[in-house]
């Protein structure tokens, strides 16, 4: 999970998104019913954070070369020349396999992490170069089935940077993409963790006030167009009103974790928690609440990077899977919460965490063991089964273009010669069709790398199109 002060992508453990007193051994509200309107579903959107260092030049996706975590490994892993696994989620084919998933799911919009590409306090403008890239090759889709997306700036910045937050804002609402709320504002996400560091970065509430300020008079000159503000928090109880203070809309948070005291704790308490604050805030809150649905949490995989093992508590807690029934609950009890607060008025949404926090404990996307398990469950739950067109997953294979005479020409890989068969690898080539949706032909083709080099890749295209037809 990215942070707010630092450039370091993660430096501080999460604190506790409920009341403190509240005990982690809680169990589920039975107050909800088990089941929601198909009206509130309807009318409540459902937006998934995205953490996007996944991509062939970063090492970070080692932490999940192992074959025992075959249920968190992406879907498009890859075995490299080296040896090592590869993990081009920021690509744009990756991105328009992630939008036919988001679609099949019922999902709404992406919460892109945003990272400014500022040198404020001796930050790398290259770095948030590269870790914008899978946001950068959303937008250029030039289908998205409707899936919108959302700005998070995941870092703190300085009163000065406030002109490049606008503009960054400015750039994302003019498009026709950017998720819009129920009176037409633009809804952007500002990580700000436990406040009192994001505080300090723009010089103390006066100055975060002005600065909040600024940034919603400034988009609205150059684009006529409103904002709706939302502060990711912990300790909600303490943070929440000083949000509201300086000028935030609404508030959420990133993720229900844990403490660190080393133990594993039930899906089922894991889930209370996260209720415990949506009951809170609905009773004691003053503005608008995104409740949070927190897939899964377990970071253990994550202290395998050596950064972050300089950086995280290294005997966490952690949530047990959970199983499809009790996913199900929690979301539609957050979608019944989102629906009935009446100070949601302007935005109806939940957050799910995450599309892609693998490492973390918390992913959405189709894996390697899992496969689409986790968009099914989403889709049941909401009652959203929307169909999808024809399209092609496309994925690099391990097969050498002098032992499979495809040339310019594709075949089929049902007539393919045995030198066109890939090498059996459990760690890579999930790419799934997604629900309702089966494999209608595949394809071998001859093709550049997507790093420029001159060595040409036999890639794979498989065509997925609606069951039954």
């Amino acid at each position: 999970m990215p942070i707010a002060v630092h450039w370091s992508i993660r430096l501080l453990i999460v604190l506790a998104t409920a009341v403190s007193s509240c005990p982690v051994t809680a169990q589920v509200s039975k107050s909800k019913p088990s089941t929601v309107a198909s009206a509130s579903s309807a009318k409540v959107t459902l937006g998934a954070i995205r953490w996007d260092n996944w991509s062939l030049d970063s090492p970070y996706g080692q932490v999940l070369a192992d074959p025992g975590l075959r249920e968190r490994t992406p879907y498009y892993a890859e075995r490299l020349p080296n040896g090592q696994l590869g993990f081009p989620g920021n690509t744009e084919r990756a991105l328009n396999a992630d939008v036919h998933y988001a679609k099949s799911a019922g999902l709404d919009y992406f919460i892109f992490g945003y990272y400014l590409e500022s040198s404020a306090w001796g930050r790398d403008p290259k770095r948030a170069v590269a870790l914008n890239r899978a946001m950068e090759n959303f937008v250029r889709l030039p289908n998205k089935l409707g899936i919108k997306y959302a700005l998070n700036f995941n870092l703190s910045f300085p009163s000065r940077d406030v002109p490049m937050v606008s503009d960054a804002i400015t750039k994302a609402v003019r498009g026709p993409d950017y998720m819009r709320t129920n009176d037409g504002s633009a809804p952007v996400f500002f990580l700000v963790n436990t406040m009192t560091p994001w505080l300090k970065g723009l010089g103390g509430e006066d100055s975060a006030k002005a600065a909040l300020k600024d940034i919603r008079d400034r988009v609205k000159a150059a684009t006529g167009q409103n904002l709706y503000l939302v502060a990711l928090l912990f300790n909600l109880p303490e943070t929440g009103p000083v949000a509201h203070r300086i000028g935030f809309d609404a508030t959420s948070t990133y993720a229900t974790a844990l403490g660190s005291n080393g133990k594993s704790l039930p899906y089922a308490s894991c889930a209370a928690l996260a209720q415990s604050a949506w009951h809170a805030e609905a009773k004691d809150g003053t503005g608008g609440f995104l409740p949070t649905v927190t897939l899964g949490w377990d970071y253990r995989p994550a202290l395998r990077d050596p950064q972050e093992k300089k950086t995280r508590k290294p005997n966490p807690d952690w949530c047990q899977p959970a199983t499809d029934e009790e996913w199900t609950r929690q979301i539609r009890g957050a979608i019944s919460e989102a629906a009935s607060n009446p100070r949601n008025g302007r935005f109806q949404s939940v957050v799910i965490y995450a599309w892609n926090e693998s490492s973390e404990g918390g992913w959405i996307q189709p894996t390697l063991s899992e496969g689409v398990r986790r968009l099914k469950v989403i889709a049941s739950a909401t009652g959203r089964h929307p169909t999808i067109p024809p399209f092609k997953l496309v994925w690099p294979t391990r097969i050498d273009p002098k032992a499979c005479a495809v040339a310019s020409s594709s075949i089929s890989t049902t007539t393919a010669s045995a030198g066109c068969k890939s090498a059996d690898d459990s760690m890579t080539t999930a790419w799934p069709c997604p629900p309702g949706m089966q494999v209608a032909s595949e394809e071998l083709r001859e093709g550049p790398s997507e790093e420029g080099d001159e060595t040409p890749l036999i890639w794979r295209e498989r065509l997925c199109s609606p069951r039954g037809k």
